[in-house]
C-alpha cells in the first residue's frame, strides 16, 4: 500500500487497509452498476440497499484482506 509507505509495510494497521478496501467500491457503485443496467449504486435493483451493502461488505473483507496479507508479509519477510 504505496499510500502509507514503507513503515504501514514493516508494521501494517488494520485502519488504512480498511480505507482502502471501502475506497475501491467507488468503481462498482458508478461504473459497473450502471452499465450492467442496474443503475447507479444499484438504485434500480429490487432491494437497493442490501445490493448496496453487500458491495460494501465484499470491499471491506477485501481490505481485511489486505491487511492479514501485508501482516504475514511483515512476518516472512521483515525489512
Amino acid at each position: 500500500m504505496g499510500l502509507w509507505g514503507l513503515d504501514w509495510a514493516r508494521d501494517p494497521t488494520l485502519l488504512p487497509a480498511l480505507v482502502l478496501g471501502m475506497s475501491t467500491v467507488v468503481a462498482p457503485f458508478f461504473i459497473m452498476q450502471p452499465v450492467f443496467g442496474a443503475g447507479i449504486a444499484a438504485s434500480k435493483t429490487p432491494s437497493p440497499s442490501t445490493a448496496r451493502l453487500r458491495a460494501l461488505m465484499t470491499h471491506l473483507s477485501f481490505g481485511v484482506g489486505l491487511y492479514g496479507a501485508a501482516l504475514l508479509s511483515a512476518h516472512l519477510f521483515p525489512v
